[in-house]
């Protein structure tokens, strides 16, 4: 009777099991790896991304250290007593200087002719 009743057991929770879709497991196990598939593509973008950073700062980094090897850009020397050039003065009455310097402008135009 113990028998009996174990295989009973048994057997009612074997039941459910084979009942269940066989199509169904693999299903998951084609999602599963998708996911995973998805999950590699990820880590691969992020590990290419990373790289590129990296190679980024290593570039500023030389071009950086490159520019502060460099000497500074020689400057003329300048003396002590430089002398600057003539300061020209503008006349007083500055109308009649304006209209002398018009009228050799314009003697000047007209010669061209």
């Amino acid at each position: 009777m113990r028998a009996l009743f174990a295989v009973l057991i048994v057997t009612a929770c074997a039941r459910p099991a084979m009942a269940q879709d066989s199509t169904l497991d693999a299903r998951y196990e084609a999602i599963w790896q998708e996911q995973q598939a998805a999950n590699q593509m990820a880590r691969q973008r992020s590990v290419a991304l990373e790289n590129k950073v990296g190679a980024l700062e290593a570039q500023m980094q030389t071009e950086t250290r490159l520019r502060e090897a460099q000497p500074p850009a020689p400057r003329l020397a300048t003396p002590d007593n430089a002398v600057a050039g003539p300061v020209v003065e503008l006349p007083s009455n500055i109308a009649v200087w304006m209209a002398q310097s018009n009228a050799r402008v314009r003697a000047a135009a007209a010669n061209r002719r």
